[in-house]
């Protein structure tokens, strides 16, 4: 169950960043975070109302859900402030790969925060994924790199705090019941809408922000409904796996947005781009095959 709803979060994550670099022509960095939380809110309701009306408990929490939720929204609106702003300066299938730092960084994190959860052979795995494909991509001889090197660093910042979102993900759902997905929904919820009210003030003040949101007001609709999916997903595979395993499956979503970059925006230095992501593939099915493994009685 873990790993399926992992992978479904990285289909919708490539869909949500096909959908983030196109807003990037009409909507700034920070007007588009905020609509990334604001309009997925109407989706999460609907899916609250539906798992209330199938018997399940959405609104039962302890204390240290809510400060984990405090401290997971306010590095998710880092995070996606970050990441929106470097989709500006560069390619889609290029940050992606950036991002991938993230599962490194949880596997350096998660044994002072979670000891236990990950094993030796699933943190050579997620090491392995992440440093080949960085090795695979880093070209600062490229005619381009000039372009790339400011989304480079934003997309290292998001990645730091994509690192710190996931840690505080997996803890807040171990404060959860598994078998309870509105547990999971609700927690989904409350975190986008604490990230939302934190970067209202800063939308409400800018005309040219709210007329920015008035006009792309469709796609972002459609990027609210992808956000819900995705994380809902996400969460769900955190009750079930470690953060660090999350991540790395996760990372599948790279590989589709190399091939959505080359298509939808002609993205350049595909092959290499590509190779990156089939050595991401082989990693994930090391993760996996570990886990199954692990469960085996």
């Amino acid at each position: 169950m873990g790993i399926l709803a992992a992978l479904a979060s990285a289909v919708f994550s490539t869909c949500k960043d096909l959908v983030s670099k196109k807003l990037t022509l009409h909507i700034d960095g920070i007007a588009s975070t905020f609509a990334s939380f604001a309009f997925a809110l109407p989706f999460y309701l609907v899916v609250l109302a539906i798992l209330w009306a199938c018997g399940y408990d959405i609104f039962h929490f302890s204390v240290t859900f809510w400060w984990l939720v405090l401290a997971r929204a306010l590095t998710d609106v880092f995070a996606e402030g970050l990441k929106m702003y470097s989709f500006a300066h560069g390619d889609v299938s290029f940050l992606t790969i950036i991002f991938s730092l993230s599962p490194l960084m949880v596997v350096a994190v998660s044994p002072l925060i979670d000891p236990g959860q990950v094993s030796v052979a699933g943190a050579v795995a997620v090491t392995v994924v992440v440093m080949g494909s960085l090795a695979l991509v880093y070209q600062p001889s490229h005619p381009d790199w000039a372009r790339q090197k400011k989304a480079l660093i934003l997309g290292i910042g998001a990645s730091i705090c994509f690192t710190l979102n996931s840690i505080f993900d997996r803890k807040a759902m171990e404060q959860q019941d598994p078998e309870n997905l509105g547990a999971a929904t609700m927690a989904g919820f409350t975190m986008t809408a604490v990230s939302a009210a934190m970067l209202l003030p800063f939308v409400v003040r800018s005309r040219p922000r709210l007329l920015g949101i008035a006009v792309s007001s469709r796609a972002l609709l459609t990027r609210g409904a992808l956000e819900t999916a995705f994380m809902v997903c996400k969460l769900i595979a955190m009750q079930w796996l470690a953060a660090a395993y999350v991540v790395g499956l996760q990372r599948t979503s790279l590989l589709l947005s190399i091939v959505a970059g080359r298509v939808v925006f002609k993205e350049g230095d595909f092959k290499r781009r590509l190779l990156a992501g089939l050595l991401i593939l082989l990693g994930v099915a090391w993760i996996v095959w570990e886990q199954t493994q692990s469960s085996a009685p």
